[in-house]
């Protein structure tokens, strides 16, 4: 490889998006025979002309074209290295791993991340949707760099930040027979309807999974797939105002209230890491920005 192909091949883009060698040599602050050479020599080391000279303008040749993308495709490919390695100078991440509880908001989440996306394109982010069934494993094994979560407490190793406390609710459809009742409902109310819960794990035993009222639970891993049975009329759920927030507003589904508080509980929303891996520069400025916009 030519130890200067970078030069050239951004000598050779500009010229053939400028159509002149005088116009790539304003948009590079380089001199009109600096990027004459530059394009010199990449023909040599095609060994073919790229451009059709004119006294005024230059045009690419039928190879040149066949080059082009090619060679804005090697360009995009150095961009990116220079910026991991600064990235890697300045101690930043270049990637981060982020678990998002299934009941997390998510019209502050993506608020969020589309400021940081166009502050920090280059930063890779993924998601991996999680429970509490999974979460502290995750975070203690290091799949994830932090958690997005609702939590009632925190375990043993972990520190985190709290954004707001939110309140979770039973949710059932319109027609459901639980949305049909007058006033308060009682615990009997929900123990004999049949309840639609979230696990995330094959290996979860339904026996010891939290907040299960009903003798008689269906469970699903999916949460559209909840969305659907609840919006369905196949029983009840416990869910945020977030989760239904289009069903409730068109009335497809409803909150229900209880005279149980069990059935109202409160949970944490924010973040969680473990303690002696706390986030990165890049993913506390993230945390910043979600936790900006939950406010």
């Amino acid at each position: 490889m030519h130890p200067n192909l970078v030069d050239h091949l951004t000598a050779f883009i500009s010229v053939a998006d400028r159509g002149s060698f005088s116009g790539a040599a304003r948009e590079l602050g380089r001199a009109v025979s600096s990027i004459s050479y530059s394009l010199a020599q990449l023909e040599a080391y095609c060994g073919f002309p790229l451009l059709e000279r004119g006294p005024k303008h230059s045009e690419l040749t039928e190879r040149g074209r066949a080059l082009y993308a090619e060679a804005r495709a090697v360009m995009e490919h150095a961009r990116r290295f220079t910026f991991h390695a600064a990235s890697l100078e300045k101690g930043e991440e270049t990637r981060i791993r982020i678990a998002v509880d299934v009941l997390f908001p998510q019209s502050p989440l993506h608020k969020a991340l589309k400021l940081f996306a166009a502050q920090h394109e280059r930063v890779r982010l993924q998601f991996f949707t999680s429970s509490l069934n999974t979460l502290w494993d995750d975070l203690r094994e290091g799949h994830v760099d932090f958690a997005l979560a609702l939590v009632a407490a925190l375990p043993l190793g972990m520190e985190g930040r709290s954004f707001q406390q939110i309140a979770m609710s039973p949710a059932a459809a319109s027609s459901h027979p639980l949305a049909q009742k007058e006033g308060p409902l009682t615990m009997a109310d929900f123990q004999a309807a049949r309840q639609i819960y979230y696990i995330g794990s094959y290996g979860v035993d339904m026996e010891r999974s939290g907040r299960t009222f009903s003798s008689d639970v269906w469970t699903a891993n999916d949460l559209e797939q909840i969305r659907l049975m609840i919006r369905n009329g196949l029983g009840w759920s416990f869910a945020t105002s977030y989760f239904f927030e289009e069903e409730i507003r068109n009335g497809t589904v409803r909150i229900l209230r209880s005279v149980d508080a069990q059935l109202h509980p409160t949970r944490t929303v924010g973040v969680v890491w473990p303690i002696e891996r706390p986030p990165g520069p890049l993913a506390q400025i993230l945390i910043e920005m979600v936790g900006e916009a939950m406010a």
